[in-house]
């Protein structure tokens, strides 16, 4: 029988080999155990995010089934109960719970514009006017306008009309009719025209005298001239801004709603949609920008009654003369005057100026005393006078020095 002998060698060897099995099968479990916990915790992390976004946007996380999936882009089926309509979200709609508008008729300024536009107006002025050598030539100006009354009676500047020979009025719905002046006034800038209408909108006229620093202004209007029922809106800024338009001192609202040329004679409105002023001004200026004016519907509407009663202003203090002020020697040397300063220029004929003594060309000296050196100086005495009220005039008439008692009249 023969004796089996161990191979020691061999068995070492193989006993090493398995060892190293071993150990590369407990590495490969760890590898997979720690990417198992990896997959995991990122799983864990996605789901705590999404719960996360839904809970800022208003809603609790969603849990799902086990084993199911949700499709990319699949709908939410979650009805906003705003607005009544699903979330349609294709990738952020899993995240984040969007909803959409109903696109249902929006309140607000659209619904005051909507009321108020049909009774603001374009204007369009067509006159005369003269040059340096007294050529005639013709002018064109465009301005805006609020209708007043449904039978066609409309405020707008007095700026806008002056001078014109044909005024046209254009209604929002582009139909033009002709209009004539019933009355002007330069001092507070308004004028009042007609036209031969029935069934106009009118605006509804609301007190300016209420309002505050703050509350709401929307003006309409026709800036450039070119785009009529254009809407600005902003705030009243201030409260009884004292400004010159056209050499006259008045007492306006200023407003940050945009103003253009071609807005004057528009109108300023409040929240409701009631008139509250009449555009006048408009600071220009490189260096400024939102600050607008507007003659208060207050201050307006007195004069307004005059205007259609009567064609003016009642109890206007006024000398039915014309000044000119001559500020060089040059100017007076060109003139072949001997004085700078004040001087009748023209006297109305027939009027109670020239039956106490004015003629064109009297140098001015003094009124009451005070020694007169401007036009606006000696305007303003004038403004503080009544009607009936005599002021004694010195002047110079050549080389003459007279002294004139001046009875002071209504203007017309």
């Amino acid at each position: 029988m023969r004796r089996a002998i161990s191979k020691p060698g061999l068995t070492a060897q193989s006993g090493m080999e398995t060892d190293m099995k071993n150990r590369k099968t407990i590495k490969a479990a760890i590898c997979a155990a720690l990417c198992l916990a990896f997959v995991l915790s990122a799983c864990s992390c996605s789901y705590m995010l999404s719960g996360l976004l839904k809970y800022y946007n208003g809603s609790a996380p969603e849990s799902q089934g086990a084993g199911t999936a949700s499709p990319s882009g699949a709908s939410s089926g979650k009805t906003s109960e705003a607005s009544g309509t699903k979330s349609e979200g294709k990738e952020l709609g899993d995240l984040i719970d969007i909803e959409t508008g109903s696109g249902a008729k929006r309140n607000g300024i659209a619904d005051i514009v909507d009321k108020i536009s049909p009774a603001v107006v374009a204007i369009n002025v067509y006159g005369t006017a003269y040059d340096y050598f007294y050529r005639e030539y013709p002018t064109e100006g465009a301005g805006s306008g609020v209708i007043l009354t449904s039978d066609g009676y409309i405020l707008t500047n007095n700026h806008v009309v002056t001078g014109g020979n044909t005024i046209t009025v254009f209604l929002e719905s582009g139909v033009s009719y002709s209009a004539k002046i019933i009355g002007a006034d330069s001092k507070s800038d308004l004028a009042l025209l007609k036209i031969d209408a029935k069934d106009l909108s009118a605006v509804k006229i609301g007190r300016s005298s209420t309002l505050r620093v703050g509350d709401q202004a929307i003006a309409v209007g026709n800036p450039l001239g070119e785009l009529q029922g254009s809407v600005s809106a902003g705030i009243i800024s201030a409260l009884d801004r004292t400004m010159k338009v056209d050499g006259n001192t008045l007492t306006l609202l200023q407003t940050d709603a945009a103003i253009n040329p071609g807005n004057s004679g528009g109108g300023l409105f409040d929240s409701n949609g009631e008139l509250i002023g009449i555009v006048t001004a408009k600071n220009i200026s490189a260096n400024v920008e939102g600050l607008g004016f507007a003659i208060p519907i207050d201050t307006a509407l007195p004069i307004l009654y005059d205007l259609q009663k009567y064609g003016y202003v009642t109890g206007r203090p006024a000398l039915d003369i014309e000044t000119l002020l001559i500020s060089s020697r040059y100017a007076a040397y060109a003139r072949g005057l001997k004085y700078t300063g004040l001087y009748v220029y023209t006297v109305k004929k027939g009027s109670q100026a020239e039956a106490d003594g004015l003629r064109s060309g009297d140098y001015i000296r003094s009124v009451d005393g005070e020694t007169i050196t401007t036009d606006e100086q000696f305007w303003e005495i004038i403004e503080t006078k009544k009607v009936g009220d005599k002021i004694t005039v010195e002047l110079y008439r050549g080389d003459t020095e007279i002294t004139l008692s001046v009875t002071v009249t209504e203007a017309k």
